[in-house]
Parts: C-alpha cells; sequence; structure tokens
C-alpha cells in the first residue's frame, strides 16, 4: 500500500483523526416546535457548526462524530442512540449486567443503511419522496411534521457537504504541493455532487457513502454489490486503475475503522463495522466478483481492527475462492474474517421470514454477526437464558418427572416449560422494543428504506421490512443435558430421574464419579454421535415449531441466535444457574455459540463440523448464529493441513454447516497471556461475533474462550 495510506492507517491506531467536536447553542424557542422538526432542525445546527475534516493526507472528507452532551437529548443516529433518551434509560434500567428472571436482559441492535439507493439516487432522490409523502400525508398532522423534520435534515446535509466543498477550495487555494492542490480541488468537486446526486464514479460512490455513513455508522452492508457497476465502468473505461481503486477503498476502510477512535472502550473490537461480500445474486448467481477481491485486498493491506468481513458462501463458490479468504483469514493479524452459508441462511429468511428470494438474497451481516438488509434495522436486542426451562423440569417439576416411564414423557413436561419460557422472552422482547420506540429519530430515516413512505421513526418500525429475533444462551448445554437423560436414565437405566435430581442438588458431590463417567461415556454434541444428533434436531426442530406461531411486536417471525455480543451473558447467565445433566457445577458459564467446549467433541474437527451441519434443519438459528471453532495453531501454519481445512470447511458447508469463525491457538498460549498479559499483547482471538485482544477481555470471556476444544485433526 502506498506510504501516504498506511501513514493514516497508523495514525488512526495512535490518535483520533476527527476534529474535535463544536457545541452549539440551541434556542430555547425550539421546544414550541413538533418534536421530529426540533430533532431536524438542531441536529442540522450541530452538524452545520462542526470543522471540516482535513488532514495532510485524507482524499475523504465529511467525517464527524456525535456526542450527547453537545446534542442535549436530541436524538442522532439509531446505532449508537446518541440523545435517545428513553432509549438509554432503557438501558440504564436493563441493561448489562441486569437481567430479569435469570431469562433474559435488554441487549443493543444494529443496522444496514440502504447505500445503493444513495449512490443511485442521492439525497435528492430522498427529497422528492419527501415532496410526494408531504402531499399524500399532509391532512395527518403526526406523519407531516414527522416528514417536514426529515426533510430539514436532507437538505441539510447537502449544505453540510457545500461545507466541506468550500473548506477543501480554501484549502486548495493556499496549497503549495501542486499535486495536494489538485486532490483538494477534485474533492471538494466530488462534494458538491455527492451525495446529493446519483454518484458518477467508483471515488464519488465511496465519498457518498463515508460521508453517510456518518448518520448510521454501522454496517456498510454489500459495498461489492453498491458500487459495482460504478467500478466496471471506470476500470473498463480507463478513469481509474486497479491499484488505484484499492488505495481509495484502502482509506476508505481507515476511516471506517476510526469512527470509533484509539482509546474508546471499544477501539479493540471489530464488530463497530461489520459487511459482507459475495453470495447470491438475484439470478442465483454467486457473486464474487473482482470488486469484492479487490476489497479483500484492500482489507489486507492495512493494520486497522475494523471493518469485520464475512464472506457469503454458495454452492456456486468456487473452491480457490473459499480457500483465498480463508488464507486471507490465517494470516490476518486483526482476525477481521468469517463465513457464512448462504444456503440455510436464505432457507431461513425466505420460509420463515417469508421474504421473497429476490429480497433475501440482499441479505449482510452487522455487527458481531446479526443477519440484516441494506435499509433495514436488525431488533435482536433480547438475549435469552435457553436453558433456564431445564433447570425448572428438574427442580421444580421433580414430582412429575420421577413418575416418567419414558424420555418422550419426560420431554413433554420439558417442552411445557421450553414454551412458557419462549413466550415470556418474546414479551420481554417486546417489552424493550416499546421502550425503544418512545424516541423519535429523524436523522437517520432517508438511510432506511420504508420510514419516508410509512413517514414513521425507524425507532417505531418505520422500515419495510421487519428484521429480528433472539439470542439463546446455553443452547448445546441444553442438547447434552437431554442426550444426557435419555442415554443414562431412560435408554442404559444406569440412574433414576430421582437420583439424578438428588445427585444435581448436591451440585455433584454426592456421586462426583459420575460426573467423571459421563465425561468419558456422554454422548455430548459435536461428535458426529446420532443420540446427541438426533437431540440436537429435536431441540430446533421444537424451537421453529413453537416459535413459527408468534411474531414480534415489529410483525417479524423470530428467529434464534446464539451470539452473546460484547458482554458475556452466556457466562453470566451460567453463574446464575445450578448443576444441570451435561456435567456442569452449577455457576460455570454456558458457551456461546454452536459449537463444544471443554473437550467433549473428542472425535475431532470433521465430526463436529458433521454435527453443526445437520443440527438445524428447520432453519430457525438463520439468525445471529456464530458458531467457534479452535484449531492448532501448529497444525495451520503447515500448507498440507491448511488445504485439508479448507476443503474439510467446503464439506461442512456443502452439508448445511450456517456459520464458522476461526481461531489458531494453542490452549498454552492462552494460558501464558492471562498469566503475562504484557508479553502477549499481539494474540487476537475471535470472541462471539467479534475479535478482540486476549488480553484485554473480560475475565468471564477469558475463561470460556480457554475452555473452548482446540481441534488437532
Amino acid at each position: 500500500m502506498t506510504e501516504r495510506v498506511t501513514r493514516l492507517a497508523a495514525l488512526s491506531r495512535e490518535r483520533d483523526l476527527y476534529e474535535a467536536t463544536v457545541t452549539p447553542e440551541f434556542d430555547p424557542m425550539d421546544l414550541a416546535l413538533p418534536t421530529a422538526v426540533m430533532n431536524g432542525k438542531r441536529i442540522i445546527e450541530y452538524i452545520l457548526c462542526q470543522p471540516v475534516y482535513l488532514t495532510e493526507d485524507n482524499r475523504y472528507t465529511g467525517m464527524l462524530r456525535f456526542l450527547s452532551k453537545p446534542l442535549q437529548n436530541t436524538p442522532a443516529d439509531v446505532f449508537s442512540r446518541k440523545g435517545h433518551e428513553n432509549f438509554q434509560k432503557a438501558a440504564k434500567e436493563l441493561y448489562w449486567p441486569k437481567y430479569q428472571e435469570n431469562l433474559t436482559i435488554f441487549e443493543w441492535q444494529h443496522s444496514a443503511p440502504n447505500y445503493t439507493y444513495i449512490v443511485e439516487n442521492g439525497i435528492e432522490g430522498s427529497l422528492e419522496k419527501i415532496a410526494y409523502y408531504k402531499e399524500k400525508y399532509r391532512f395527518d398532522k403526526e406523519k407531516y411534521n414527522y416528514l417536514c423534520g426529515v426533510e430539514i435534515v436532507c437538505r441539510g446535509l447537502i449544505k453540510w457537504s457545500e461545507k466541506c466543498a468550500e473548506a477543501h477550495e480554501a484549502a486548495a487555494a493556499v496549497c503549495e504541493n501542486e499535486a495536494r492542490r489538485a486532490e483538494l480541488l477534485k474533492l471538494a468537486e466530488i462534494c458538491r455532487r455527492v451525495p446529493r446526486t446519483p454518484a458518477q464514479s467508483f471515488y464519488e460512490g465511496l465519498q457518498a457513502i463515508i460521508f453517510c455513513f456518518q448518520f448510521l455508522p454501522d454496517s456498510v452492508g454489500t459495498i461489492d454489490r453498491t458500487l459495482l457497476s460504478l467500478y466496471e465502468h471506470d476500470i473498463q473505461n480507463g478513469i481509474i486503475t486497479r491499484e488505484e481503486a484499492k488505495e481509495l477503498l484502502a482509506e476508505f476502510f481507515i476511516h471506517l475503522s476510526a469512527h470509533t477512535p484509539a482509546g474508546h472502550a471499544h477501539a479493540d473490537k471489530t464488530a463497530e463495522c461489520h459487511f459482507a461480500i459475495g453470495g447470491y445474486t438475484e439470478r442465483l448467481e454467486d457473486g464474487f466478483t473482482d470488486l469484492s477481491r479487490l476489497i479483500v485486498e484492500a482489507l489486507m493491506s492495512i493494520d486497522t481492527r475494523r471493518p469485520a468481513i464475512s464472506l457469503r458462501w454458495t454452492k456456486k463458490t468456487p473452491f480457490e475462492v473459499l480457500k483465498f479468504m480463508l488464507e486471507c483469514e490465517r494470516n490476518d493479524k486483526n482476525k477481521r474474517f468469517a463465513f457464512v452459508n448462504d444456503e440455510p441462511r436464505l432457507k431461513a429468511l425466505t420460509e420463515i421470514f417469508e421474504l421473497p428470494l429476490s429480497k433475501a438474497v440482499r441479505y449482510t451481516m452487522v455487527g458481531c454477526n446479526e443477519p440484516s438488509f441494506p435499509g433495514t434495522l436488525w431488533l435482536g436486542g433480547c438475549t435469552a437464558n435457553i436453558m433456564r426451562c431445564m433447570v425448572t423440569t428438574l427442580y421444580e417439576k421433580t414430582d412429575e418427572i420421577v413418575k416418567c416411564e419414558s424420555f418422550d414423557e419426560f420431554y413433554a413436561i420439558f417442552r411445557e416449560e421450553l414454551e412458557s419460557d419462549l413466550d415470556k422472552i418474546l414479551w420481554y422482547a417486546d417489552q424493550f422494543d416499546a421502550m425503544r420506540t418512545k424516541d423519535i429519530n429523524v436523522l437517520s430515516a432517508f438511510l432506511l428504506d420504508g420510514c419516508i413512505e410509512n413517514a414513521t421513526s425507524p425507532t417505531q418500525y418505520g422500515c419495510s421490512t421487519a428484521i429480528g429475533g433472539i439470542g439463546a444462551m446455553g443452547i448445546i448445554s441444553l442438547i447434552d443435558s437431554l442426550s444426557f437423560i435419555k442415554q443414562y436414565v431412560f435408554d442404559e437405566k444406569k440412574i433414576t430421574m430421582e437420583y439424578l435430581v438428588e445427585v444435581l442438588r448436591s451440585n455433584w458431590e454426592k456421586d462426583d464419579d459420575l460426573r467423571t463417567d459421563i465425561y468419558k461415556r456422554g454422548r455430548f454434541f459435536g461428535n458426529a454421535d446420532p443420540l446427541s444428533d438426533e437431540m440436537a434436531r429435536r431441540v430446533t426442530t421444537e424451537l421453529h415449531s413453537i416459535l413459527s406461531t408468534r411474531r414480534l411486536a415489529n410483525g417479524a417471525r423470530p428467529l434464534v441466535g446464539t451470539l452473546a455480543g460484547y458482554n458475556p451473558h452466556h457466562m453470566e447467565f451460567g453463574r446464575r444457574t445450578p448443576a444441570t445433566p451435561d456435567a456442569r457445577y452449577a455457576g460455570d458459564g454456558f458457551m456461546v455459540g454452536t459449537g463444544q467446549c471443554g473437550g467433549k467433541d473428542r472425535n475431532g474437527l470433521l465430526a463436529l463440523m458433521q454435527s453443526l451441519a445437520q443440527m438445524d434443519p428447520s432453519g430457525i438459528l438463520g439468525g445471529a448464529t456464530v458458531c467457534n471453532m479452535m484449531i492448532d495453531g501448529a497444525l495451520m501454519k503447515n500448507d498440507e493441513y491448511f488445504d485439508k481445512v479448507c476443503h474439510m470447511i467446503e464439506e461442512y458447508f456443502k452439508l448445511g454447516g450456517l456459520h464458522v469463525q476461526l481461531n489458531y491457538v494453542t490452549k498454552e498460549e492462552l494460558l501464558a497471556a492471562r498469566e503475562d498479559p504484557a508479553k502477549h499483547g499481539h494474540l487476537k482471538v475471535r470472541v462471539s461475533g467479534f475479535s478482540a485482544s486476549f488480553n484485554v477481555l473480560p475475565e468471564l470471556i477469558q475463561e470460556e474462550i480457554v475452555n473452548r476444544t482446540v481441534q488437532q485433526a
């Protein structure tokens, strides 16, 4: 990469690239205005008083940040929720680590702006829609006022772009370096056009996206599709070279990463921005293009923590592409790469969410690993303890379950508790969303589909596509517990149900030899074992059966996920849960994701993949699901073994596996890093749906990672 871009990347790791925030004075008479109008007016006043981003090296402009205090509870973007007073109140009362009934907790949400619309239509396209719908809703005061607020924002952003153009023209007038002066004038010219009007070049498309990113700084969606026609046009007509496009992309990613400044609590994490490449197109062709590859090459050329990137694999993805992406992952010290399979994901989106295939193929990854669509919010802000129903069955329904003569009788009692807990989880999810809807957002509306057409805030389900779900912590513990009960109590009749409950109530002290025997003989999930694999299918099918008749308050059918996000909910729920039949002691944390831990997956990597690939025939786990695989780092340095792993992952996807993210590390390295963090600051690990430096992770998360099984073959 060029010296300029390398220098900018290094600077972004050392300090905040953005200008210091300026605090405006708002007119107190604004309080007399309709809420949406006041919010729009104050947001633009805030933006227009900010200094223009300008360094010696940048070729993009318009970067700024929103801070809560200067906004005075005026809602900014719908990702960080700066100024969203009611959201902040809910988060204060219900966010980490404030659990409800050891069952649920309030969580964040993510978004994927529709940058394709901005690149192809510009903000003027949004203004045309606003004019049309203002006329349509002229007799609906609330909707009309909302559109007025969004219109103020759109017109104000055009003024902000013009201010950026003027600042660069002024800088060019006093610049003595001829090359830099030309760059400044070129950027000023671009700012006069985008994002006001459609982008006419690859450079303009990138500038339009980075400009608008500030107003919803989350995912950049599927940029290999959004920018493909501009890229191909410019390459074919000699307007830009491939190397020049790579340099523009590299700087683009630096600015995305820099939005989370050095020194921020999440500066070391990848999930502050996440996007996807490849995947099926509307014609069901594989969408990995030369631009997709160039995007990856540009990302690999810079040392940044973000953005995270997922390859959407399809049955038409060439093996060479998968191996190229895995090779990048193997050599990426920042651990920014993950892999998702379009086949089961599209099954979930079309059959459960009931989306047309033409819409489903547009999905992208956001945040830690949530699926969403350009122009849509992922409202999955409810993480839940799926093991609570098993605990209730064993500890509170003892009189009933000791009378069961078959596993099916026991399972029927368990299912009642599962259904009851799922209904309560969805009730909490809707209550959490009700708290979010009390805020009115006008800033992000022009980037989200349906908010203008419906004249409704994105916080109040204004988006035309509803998507969301729940995060199920402890799902593998649930599967293993059911497998144990069937194996030991009913099939082998090794112990009685009554004795099992007694042992669990004693936290295994009554018979620790039984626990040892379970570890030796238990038919745990992840070993290509017919009993545990069938139990996994039974659990996921049950989840689908129950949830298929339910809907979230936003109208969506819920999908189930297994990621925990930044906070170790899986560990904390475990800390609050008594001993369970999967050989857990009381207080032991659950594992995050759909893999296995503690050496329970003892038959190797291929067996684990086979179990994972067939665990979910319904596709209900098509939500925010992650699968962590730990592979011995020494083995991964061997090219022959690496090639074998690439083929195994391809086969895993062909069999139906949904997701995989890899860690190449030994348990000894992890333990050494815990013992002496200063010597292992370089050690990056995949956590849930994000990566971070191992030595800065909370102790609970470190503990869970250490307990994961490191696969040797």
